[in-house]
């Protein structure tokens, strides 16, 4: 006949592993519920947005016929891989998957990058940093606004000042170059990216004003040295 002590230990030996089945199970549940759809769109575009300055960068570094530009090119590709090592070790944690690659409007920057050359390839590298931060910083104050995660919020306000730092930087380099330092105004609020339909389309204008410019301080430039 079973002991009460038997009966005892039974019992706790079962309760104990039932609370460890329930408490594996509803761990990632609630871990997932902490996460909103800003969050999931933040981590998404902020990743493309550091793969396309490492890319970015990189191309600086070699097709750049400035110091000064090559010396931005590195700070892209040192600043924004800590900045996305630590996004992805965030998403990670989230069980969030990332995109593999930078978006359409990235990747045809990258391509007229590396179909240019001397002075056209550093003012369409500058002109576009401007432009790419600024959507940058667009895209991390949403995040803030609108994000529910701690951990995706925070990482969102670690890259902030960084962002915001290379932004000055691209401004300041646009202003020596004699190139256009701000973007299209339908950026500069949060409403433009309401929807991803309209944060790209203010994007493309964004960018496509400034390439406009870029087109005419180049013509300026040839005509100039074309009377000299």
């Amino acid at each position: 006949m079973t002991s009460l002590a038997g009966l005892v230990r039974r019992w706790a030996v079962t309760a104990l592993a039932a609370a460890a089945v329930l408490s594996a199970g509803a761990g990632p549940v609630r871990a997932a519920t902490t996460l909103n759809d800003a969050d999931r769109t933040f981590l998404a575009a902020a990743h493309q947005s550091n793969l396309a300055e490492i890319a970015t960068g990189k191309l600086a570094q070699s097709k750049g016929t400035s110091q000064e530009v090559k010396d931005l090119g590195a700070m892209l590709v040192t600043d924004h891989t800590k900045l996305d090592s630590a996004l992805r070790a965030v998403a990670t944690a989230k069980n969030v998957a990332l995109p593999d690659a930078p978006n359409a409007e990235q990747r045809a920057l990258q391509a007229r990058l590396a179909n240019a050359s001397g002075a056209e390839f550093d003012a369409i590298f500058v002109a576009g940093q401007v432009a790419g931060h600024a959507k940058a910083m667009r895209i991390g104050e949403t995040e803030l606004a609108r994000g529910s995660d701690a951990a995706v919020k925070k990482t969102a306000a670690d890259a902030a000042p960084v962002i915001a730092e290379h932004h000055q930087k691209f401004m300041a380099q646009a202003r020596a170059m004699g190139l256009p330092d701000s973007v299209n105004a339908g950026l500069s609020g949060t409403g433009a990216l309401s929807s991803p339909d309209n944060g790209r389309a203010a994007a493309l204008i964004a960018v496509g004003g400034l390439f406009v410019a870029v087109g005419a301080v180049l013509a300026l430039t040839r005509r100039r040295t074309a009377v000299s």
